[in-house]
């Protein structure tokens, strides 16, 4: 899978999947644009603890590839749809084993004004968690499962990363 190579000139959208550290400093770099006022980032990150699962010491992504960067295609669409001003555009995430404080997702958004940047940062994020075709199983020390909050259902057997 590898690293995730930044967008070509002239492009207004930087998505992906990767195996790698997410790139979180060059993605907010890549959004900035001399129109822009605004240049909102979302980074998730692995945390210790989850509902009823305290010492969480590990979180690890599973994803429908095939699927993931068309979903993201079509959210980075929509969002471009709902927010014309939109002017770039970052939803990058990470699959693969990953430990407390590391990054898993990256959404930033670059607008003229704030109001539509965090509008349109916390609406990516969301459909990403909700709609996207990644999964993710937590470790913590009571023992290990599926997270609760996976909004999209658990295939019966996901495919390897």
């Amino acid at each position: 899978m590898g690293h995730i190579q930044s967008p070509e000139a002239g492009e207004h959208d930087w998505l992906g999947v990767t195996d790698e550290p997410l790139p979180v400093v060059e993605a907010m770099a890549w959004a900035g644009d001399p129109s822009c006022g605004a240049v909102v980032t979302f980074c998730g990150v692995v945390r210790d603890h989850a509902e009823g699962r305290p010492g969480v010491s590990s979180l690890e992504y599973e994803a429908y590839l095939e699927h993931v960067t068309p979903k993201l295609a079509s959210i980075a669409s929509e969002a471009h749809e709902r927010w014309p001003d939109l002017v770039r555009l970052v939803a990058l995430h990470r699959v693969g084993l990953l430990s407390v404080g590391e990054p898993a997702v990256v959404v930033v958004a670059s607008t003229p004004h704030r109001h539509a940047a965090f509008e349109a940062a916390r609406w990516v994020i969301d459909t990403v968690k909700a709609t996207a075709p990644i999964w993710k199983l937590e470790t913590w020390d009571g023992g290990r499962a599926w997270s609760e909050a996976c909004e999209v259902p658990v295939p019966s057997h996901p495919r390897p990363v």
